[in-house]
């Protein structure tokens, strides 16, 4: 399928059936999980926008069906910017980094640690094992939420360690390619030779440390789906040319990877994000939103340079949960900027977000309103034959 799949990404991910003639199994019909109002929505939002590089990938997060998979690259849709781990992961990896510090040392949002220097900068004094500078102290959720590089570089080298750090990432799909039917990239991790290196890998201002879109979204849906690793899927049904099913997507569980425990804690330090952190300003009068009233969002942001320096990579990844109904998505956007910022991956995610739920109104709005065919059939009178006689 992803052989199938690889010359046809932009058509596939237009909406709706795509038909393929391959020399091999004839005519294909291909049946997409997409929805269509969202990835027409998503579509028209990035080819219409400035942004030099753009990718978004929206996956229900207790299933794996993508919703919406979409990039643009100066002006043009490319599809592969989703799949493809073009630039640093920033600090998206401080989620490796938070959930291994969680499940394995038993840290709380709560928990308080000792930093020293600005929240923003990576200085060796920083990494220290005594903090002999003014001491400043500040929670995990807190931290987390401001994205503070001293707090979790010290927590990846002196509580959780490299070993740890690995096995989580791996777990969480870094050195392998997704199993997905669109061609993928492989989120790499970048080398660790010295300690200096692991507070990097931890607090994400490691420029070799590479991911997509569709990771970062796959990356988040365990911490809302109950710790479970899911497998992306966008092909519903393949049907050959007599009709025979040919491939059939369906949910894959990798198995549990988190407790309910670690799942909620990280669920309220993504929260904090758009609460009281990097994304408040964003997502600040959500309540007053019309559509996105009802949707319990959180998240984590990023910002790096990419190892050339020719861009800013600008990310956001994170979810929402409709308290109604339940439905829980995995949102990732990416902004990789030029010598000019255009476009907020934050704003983007709200308005994709606002998109995903409306959607899912709309449907609800036009189940109720379908009217009802009914059928009345008219009493025959017996009337008399004038050809009777009387």
């Amino acid at each position: 399928m992803r052989q199938l799949l690889a010359g046809h990404l932009t058509q596939a991910t237009k909406g709706g059936t795509l038909v393929i003639k391959d020399s091999r199994l004839g005519k294909v019909v291909i049946e997409n999980t997409l929805d269509p109002y969202l990835q027409k929505k998503v579509n028209r939002l990035l080819k219409h926008s400035r942004m030099r590089k753009a990718g978004v990938v929206v996956m229900d997060a207790k299933t794996g069906e993508i919703l919406a998979l979409s990039g643009v690259k100066r002006r043009r849709l490319k599809p592969e910017v989703a799949l493809t781990p073009g630039g640093p992961a920033a600090s998206l990896f401080k989620i490796v980094t938070a959930a291994a510090a969680i499940e394995d040392t038993g840290a709380k949002p709560g928990s308080r640690f000792k930093y020293a220097g600005r929240s923003h900068t990576l200085y060796r004094y920083q990494i220290r094992k005594t903090v002999r500078r003014k001491k400043r102290v500040i929670s995990l959720k807190s931290g987390f939420a401001k994205s503070n590089n001293p707090l979790f570089a010290r927590l990846g080298i002196y509580r959780v360690g490299l070993s740890k750090l690995k096995e989580h990432a791996l777990a969480l799909g870094f050195e392998r390619r997704i199993n997905f039917e669109m061609p993928t990239g492989i989120s790499r991790l970048g080398k660790v030779n010295n300690s200096f290196n692991i507070g990097e890998l931890a607090s994400g201002y490691h420029r070799y440390t590479t991911t997509s879109p569709l990771h970062a979204a796959v990356m988040v849906a365990p911490f809302v789906n109950g710790g479970h690793l899911v497998e992306p899927y966008v092909v519903r049904k393949a049907l050959g040319a007599a009709g025979e099913v040919l491939y059939l997507g369906h949910p894959k569980f990798s198995g549990r990877l988190y407790s309910q425990g670690t799942c909620t804690k990280m669920c309220q330090l993504m929260r904090a994000t758009v609460t009281e952190g990097t994304a408040r300003g964003v997502f600040r009068r959500i309540r007053r939103d019309r559509v996105l009233k009802h949707v319990e969002v959180g998240g984590k942001t990023g910002t790096l340079r990419s190892a050339d320096r020719s861009e800013l990579f600008v990310w956001f990844a994170g979810y929402g949960k409709d308290t109604h109904t339940g439905k829980t998505v995995a949102v990732a956007t990416m902004v990789a900027h030029g010598k000019v910022r255009r476009g907020n991956p934050r704003k983007l995610a709200r308005q994709i977000l606002r998109y995903t739920f409306e959607s899912d109104n709309l449907r609800r709005q036009a189940a109720l309103q379908k009217p009802v065919k009914v059928t009345s059939q008219k009493a025959e009178l017996a009337v008399p034959s004038k050809n009777r006689k009387n």
